[in-house]
């Protein structure tokens, strides 16, 4: 197992080449054969994943930049009644094994990065969760997610911490998303142009690429400050400026006609909390955000205020047209607004009968139906899809009790506030990379209020590495190359 994550072959792979060489030609066309003769296809595959088995113990470097560039275009696929995204997860669940290996082997890298709050506090939630997976409803739903949590953890957010630890690393993290997430947006550009670019076409022209129309646009909109970021390493007269100044038109208007709301909300947060760091404001907007939650979650619950709100049934549809959908989302007509309303309040209906432990990691769709108010119920209740509560944090409240959403909230406090203190103390060209980094987390965390995008694929990885990013910066304060510059 390598020690160096840049490129490095072993002598001993220098000395016996060429038997190497005879054993993976060997190795082929035995597998092949086998495959013809035993008419199982996927022996077809062994001697690649032979080589790509020697190429991670050699440059797991290459393979994380790797799994970044294939899982912008990752499709989500199901293998009898597990879900996975391919090519990407394979990848994904290998790199987490060299990750543990690696860090066995080199703890005194990470020894200052798992004394900071954002480490512990991730590592308190992890531990919580699978605590909670002892007293689960449905064990076997509870140790497959939290299986996948652990490889996502590993690859996302451990990783990074060791691979991101310089400003080239960065700009080869942001390239290997940027290319295949534009070529993307082309792709689903030019099929949803060939429907009209319309409102009711846009979830058919992001398959099978992006699970749905929500997933794709909030993805977009979270690399969107890294594209700002990117101009500044480059010339206006160069290629890669003129690229990326073109680009963040183009990933405007793609976060536009994902029709969206979320995701136009979010470019919004994005530019007002740019001026909340720049005016050192984070912990009042903290403690105000705390006050108003508090304060309509009090209102809302009290004598079941929110039946007031109750739409009417039968005039509660999916609308086809961008304008009526704005319009009926306040007055609350609008299928899929009303529909989030139905699960909240059955949310926190179950989490009255189950307020420690919750009813265990992936087991809300299981579960909620019972504590469901008819008042709130639309033509799309009956959740052929089994999606979950569209709201991450009630999300872990039913499914893993109040203390999961403690530690959630604790560390979403700790990481705002730490990206306030980097801003404060860092330099100004590293200002930029804080700014890039925290304006994704905030463009993610306020998405999660109308979704669960934790764990989706594209979304909730780039969180994490995020997460490991600001640690990064804050544990080791990475010089960028232009301070290096001035240095010299």
């Amino acid at each position: 197992m390598q020690t160096n994550t840049d490129f490095n072959v072993p002598s001993f792979f220098i000395r016996h080449d060429k038997p190497l060489f005879l054993a993976m030609a060997s190795l082929s066309v035995l597998s092949f054969l086998l495959s013809i003769y035993l008419k199982i296809e996927i022996l077809f595959l062994l001697p690649f994943l032979a080589f790509f088995l020697g190429v991670c113990l050699l440059n797991f470097r290459f393979v994380f930049l790797l799994m970044l560039f294939v899982m912008p275009i990752s499709v989500e696929m199901e293998i009898g009644s597990f879900g996975t995204d391919l090519p990407s997860e394979p990848i994904v669940i290998l790199l987490s094994i060299c990750t543990m290996l690696y860090a066995i082997r080199n703890f005194h890298l990470v020894k200052n990065a798992i004394k900071h709050p954002i480490f512990i506090f991730l590592c308190f939630l992890y531990l919580w969760s699978w605590f909670t997976v002892i007293f689960s409803t449905n064990v076997f739903l509870s140790v497959k997610y939290m299986l996948a949590k652990s490889w996502y953890l590993f690859t996302f957010f451990v990783l990074p911490i060791f691979l991101l630890d310089s400003t080239k690393r960065i700009r080869q993290f942001f390239w290997c998303l940027f290319i295949p997430s534009f070529i993307s947006i082309i792709f689903i550009m030019i099929r949803h142009g060939m429907q009209g670019f319309t409102f009711d076409s846009i979830t058919d022209a992001v398959h099978p690429i992006y699970r749905n129309h929500v997933n794709y646009a909030v993805f977009i909109t979270m690399l969107l400050p890294f594209i700002f970021l990117a101009r500044t390493w480059y010339s206006p007269k160069s290629f890669p400026y003129k690229l990326l100044n073109f680009s963040i038109l183009f990933f405007l208007l793609a976060i536009y006609l994902s029709y969206t709301r979320g995701a136009w909300l979010a470019v919004i947060a994005m530019l007002v909390y740019f001026f909340v760091l720049k005016w050192n404001v984070t912990k009042q907007l903290l403690l105000i955000a705390g006050i108003a939650v508090i304060a309509f979650t009090v209102y809302i619950l009290n004598d079941n205020n929110y039946l007031k709100y109750s739409p009417n049934y039968d005039t509660t549809i999916y609308h086809d047209e961008l304008g009526d959908h704005l319009s009926s989302t306040f007055e609350m007509e609008d299928m899929s607004t009303v529909e989030r309303f139905y699960r909240w309040i059955a949310a926190v209906h179950l989490f009255k009968d189950h307020p420690l432990l919750g009813v265990g990691p992936n087991n809300f769709v299981s579960h909620y139906k019972p504590y469901t108010v008819t008042a709130y119920e639309t033509y799309i209740s009956d959740n052929e899809e089994k999606s979950t509560v569209h709201n991450y944090f009630l999300l872990l409240l039913t499914e893993q009790g109040l203390p999961a959403l403690i530690l959630f909230i604790c560390l979403l406090i700790v990481v705002l506030l730490t990206a306030q203190k980097l801003y404060n103390q860092v330099s100004t060209t590293q200002r930029k990379y804080i700014v890039a980094i925290t304006l994704c987390i905030i463009a993610f965390l306020l998405n999660n209020s109308l979704s669960d995008l934790v764990e989706a694929n594209k979304v909730g990885s780039l969180f994490y590495i995020c997460l490991a990013l600001l640690l990064h910066f804050s544990v080791n304060n990475i010089s960028t190359e232009e301070d290096i510059n001035k240095l010299t």
